[in-house]
């Protein structure tokens, strides 16, 4: 291979998790949630440094490919990109990291690849070896063996009570209140480091680095996870993801200024590490808020929300069920407006014509608080799947929205099969996704009616009382409004105009469309043509609970928003 002026021969050695959601939500226990979540980040912020200490003892961050043996590339989100000379070394790079994936992780799938040696002086040859090392990726993780297959149950052993992987053994359970016989249950490898990593006994130990992203203590995050456990009644599953980012990274070279591959290296790292920093403080500044608004603790102690997975553009994340679709719109516009302001992410994404900054599309499960989930995660993440529907629908310009659902049906928390059930011909009884971003007024017309402002004015006149404390707009008319829905436009809209007469001038006119109507019509996606007809009182009333506006009156809420 032809080597140019101060260019060497280069590995790339590529690390990611690639099971997160099993391992995080194979269980319900929320200790052992927060354990996993802790072991997750272990991929990038130790097991790697760890490794490379190893292999290379005077070994240190600064450490640049061009004067040295070795240089982290970009770490984040459970994996890790590292540059490498020597082939073998990289081998053994991998090695070191896998083992000690399997020694204190049993149960995450942690893989490692090693690209083909490319010329450090070639431009466009680190863009290259990214492309090719994903590609690795991909074929490596899909032919791994999963948990199931590895940990193998001849001998017989009893199943794990939390994982239903092979039991290791007996492990003794915390003492509740009302217990004075300590509990002992069977729990597998996987539970058991989960527990460990978690810091069950020692305050000090354990969720570390999980508390640095939330800006809090160890101390107040276990409080989080043991009130989660324990308090609300509703629990909020959130996960959150980057709009767009795919495309970037899949054409960064567009992103940097020049051709070498230190440029493009240096520029990735500050992008990454730019990324990295708007989203933990996007989520310290969330929790401030939430707490500013009243969510707290019974006892006073930190807001109600414990972090998952926070790296990057992504996040996962749960919540008490209250705050959680305030939560997710707060996180979603402060990460729209920190990545606005960072000269990393500005500058590169100007390179490509795009920004100024990103948006991030999020989906909000909200469940029952002993509900398994594994479930409701999966919910989540196709409720996030549709809000990013609102990409193409406003292409052009960073545009963040979330979609939610409140599951009081648990016989199937398929979304396909909800939306179904909200969907009749030409006729949508739900208006998500919701848009959280300001939105070019050229752009507005998709957005009429599902702007997040749009849904909070809806619940605050559903919520409204009189200064007795009765509702404006009494609960069993509105409910029987909602039940004719089902029945189609035309029973929906004549029952609409008959409550008009009575509430018309209690706020009830704020729920409706257009023309005296609950519906309206929505533009075309491809804009040939009328689209579908959407109708915001359902997502009213299911998000009444769970967004806690305070009002004494309609009126005075809405000029408030």
């Amino acid at each position: 291979m032809a080597q140019g002026a101060g260019g060497r021969a280069v590995h790339l050695v590529t690390f990611e998790a690639w099971n997160i959601n099993r391992f995080l939500f194979v269980t319900n226990k929320r200790r052992e949630i927060a354990g996993a979540s802790e072991l997750v980040t272990y991929v990038d912020h130790r097991w790697v440094g760890e490794a490379l200490t190893r292999l290379y003892p005077d070994y240190d961050d600064a450490w640049r490919i061009e004067r040295r043996p070795v240089e982290l590339l970009e770490t984040g989100a459970g994996s890790a990109k590292v540059l490498v000379r020597d082939r073998d070394q990289a081998r053994r790079l991998v090695t070191e990291v896998t083992l000690a994936a399997l020694r204190e992780a049993p149960g995450l799938e942690v893989c490692g690849v090693v690209t083909g040696p490319f010329d450090w002086s070639a431009p466009g040859a680190l863009h290259t070896a990214l492309q090719e090392a994903q590609g690795r990726l991909n074929s490596v993780r899909t032919s791994l063996p999963g948990p199931d297959a590895r940990f193998l149950r001849l001998p017989v052993v009893d199943d794990c009570a939390t994982t239903g992987l092979p039991a290791q053994g007996l492990v003794p359970q915390p003492l509740d209140e009302d217990d004075s016989v300590r509990r002992w249950e069977a729990r597998s490898a996987e539970s058991q480091a989960k527990w460990h990593a978690f810091g069950r006994e020692d305050e000090a130990a354990g969720l570390d680095r999980l508390a640095q992203l939330a800006n809090t203590t160890p101390r107040d995050l276990k409080q989080v996870v043991r009130y989660l456990s324990e308090g609300p009644e509703w629990m909020g599953v959130v996960y959150a993801d980057g709009n767009g980012l795919g495309a970037v990274f899949g054409r960064f070279e567009e992103c940097v200024d020049g051709r070498s591959n230190r440029a493009y290296a240096d520029t990735l790292r500050g992008f990454s590490s730019a990324l990295q920093r708007c989203a933990a403080r996007a989520f310290q500044e969330t929790v401030v808020q939430l707490g500013e608004r009243g969510a707290r603790l019974p006892d006073h102690g930190p807001a109600p929300v414990m972090p998952l997975i926070l790296g990057g553009d992504d996040l996962v994340a749960l919540c008490a069920g209250e705050w959680a679709l305030t939560f997710t719109q707060v996180y979603l516009r402060r990460f729209e407006q920190l990545t606005a302001e960072a000269p990393e992410i500005v500058g590169a994404l100007e390179r490509r014509g795009l920004g100024p900054g990103l948006a991030m599309s999020a989906g909000v499960a909200i469940v029952k608080a002993n509900y398994p989930f594994d479930t409701a995660q999966r919910l989540a993440h196709q409720l996030l799947r549709e809000a990013k529907k609102v990409k193409s629908a406003l292409a052009g310009a960073p545009c963040s929205s979330l979609s939610f659902h409140v599951l009081y049906d648990s016989t199937g928390a398929d979304l396909a099969r909800i939306r179904g059930q909200q969907t009749s011909g030409n006729v949508s009884l739900v208006a998500q996704p919701y848009v959280v971003s300001d939105v070019p007024q050229e752009r507005a017309a998709w957005v009429r009616g599902r702007h997040w402002r749009d849904l909070e004015r809806r619940v605050a006149v559903l919520a409204a009382r009189d200064e007795d404390g009765e509702r404006l707009l009494p609960t069993s008319h509105m409910h029987d409004l909602r039940s004719t829905l089902f029945s189609g436009r035309q029973a929906a809209d004549a029952r609409f105009t008959n409550l008009r007469g009575r509430f018309g001038e209690r706020g009830l006119d704020a729920l409706a469309g257009e023309e005296g109507s609950l519906y309206w019509q929505e533009p075309a996606p491809d804009g040939d043509g009328p689209g579908r007809l959407l109708t915001g009182l359902l997502d009213a009333m299911d998000a009444e609970g769970f967004l806690p506006l305070r009002a004494p009156g309609a009126e005075a809420l809405l000029e408030e928003r």
